[in-house]
């Protein structure tokens, strides 16, 4: 997932109808579940205890890049560690894992793959198998970003192949999205969910003014409330030098009023209190629950923005 600046535009963009909610895949309106969903990176598999997942309900495993063929490598998924890992993220903790496709230099592969039916087609198929084979309750597409207006339409119908390949088998399918993107009707109506990556602004990234914003511009483009989770960071971004950032964990270490603040040496980030603020409004807004980037970033103890998370939703 991309936490560089987001300067991209995306050329053409399609706008989202008002007319959104007639689709067989449609998100369930009777769904009641607020849930917790945190991108768990592969770089950060040696550091994770699973332990950690106890406090989400669905963990997103980043990732793989998009193979035209339908076929998905990578070492650290494959290795044991990684296996173990999510073995007693699913069975100990009952956490639902997603497989996610994509990210920041990892799309380079969409905009063929979405091209043509055929190669939609073999994608889905490969996906579709992959994640039974590997035990993932379904998969998260992040397509940083298709660059014009033919891309995004290609999109939308990628995900709606994707989500017909998904249904038979009880697959979950979501998609990442920043706050200025857009997606085609095919597209959002395939969805499940989407994972509102509303941080990374100019300033201070990540405003609880920034979350109103974002979600009232999806809102009044026809998407369902009960389809947006709204995406916090647990890192912070330099005001001063955007290249600058933070783990959580780095932030608050040895700070003593951590609580109260979003800034520390201009270093801007979600403390305890705006990410409560943040659950309120979206249980308020009546979203589908939160996002976390992501889990290896958060701060050990009584410190944990997962602590806090937890029991402001419990």
């Amino acid at each position: 997932m991309n936490h560089s600046i987001r300067q991209t535009r995306l050329y053409g963009c399609i706008a989202l109808l008002a007319s959104l909610s007639a689709s067989s895949f449609a998100a369930d309106p009777n769904e009641t579940e607020f849930h917790v969903v945190g991108y768990l990176p592969d770089y950060r598999i040696e550091q994770i205890d699973p332990a950690i997942t106890a406090n989400l309900t669905d963990l997103v495993f980043f990732s793989v890049r998009a193979e035209p063929q339908g076929k998905f490598r990578s070492k650290v998924l494959d290795a044991p560690q990684t296996k173990t890992l999510l073995k007693a993220v699913r069975e100990q903790y009952h956490v639902r894992t997603l497989l996610c496709v994509g990210g920041w230099e990892r799309s380079q592969g969409f905009a063929e793959i979405a091209a043509t039916e055929q190669s939609r087609l073999t994608f889905a198929e490969g996906l579709t198998g992959y994640c039974k084979t590997n035990g993932f309750d379904g998969a998260d597409i992040d397509w940083e970003h298709p660059k014009d207006a033919t891309e995004a339409k290609n999109y939308g119908l990628l995900l709606a192949t994707i989500a017909q390949s998904f249904k038979p088998s009880g697959l979950k399918l979501t998609a990442a999205m920043a706050g200025w993107q857009t997606l085609t009707p095919d597209g959002i109506a395939a969805l499940d969910a989407i994972h509102l990556m509303s941080y990374d602004a100019n300033g201070r990234h990540s405003t609880m003014e920034l979350a109103r914003v974002d979600v009232k511009k999806f809102r009044d483009a026809g998407l369902p409330a009960n389809k947006i989770r709204l995406g916090v960071p647990f890192y912070g971004r330099s005001i001063k030098q955007r290249g600058q950032t933070k783990t959580y964990a780095e932030l608050v270490k040895g700070a003593s009023n951590s609580i109260d603040t979003d800034e520390i040496d201009d270093i801007y980030f979600n403390g305890p209190n705006t990410i409560r603020a943040k659950i309120r409004y979206s249980k308020e807004q009546g979203l589908s629950g939160i996002m976390i980037w992501e889990v290896g970033q958060d701060a050990p103890g009584d410190a944990s923005l997962l602590k806090v998370i937890h029991d402001e939703v419990k």
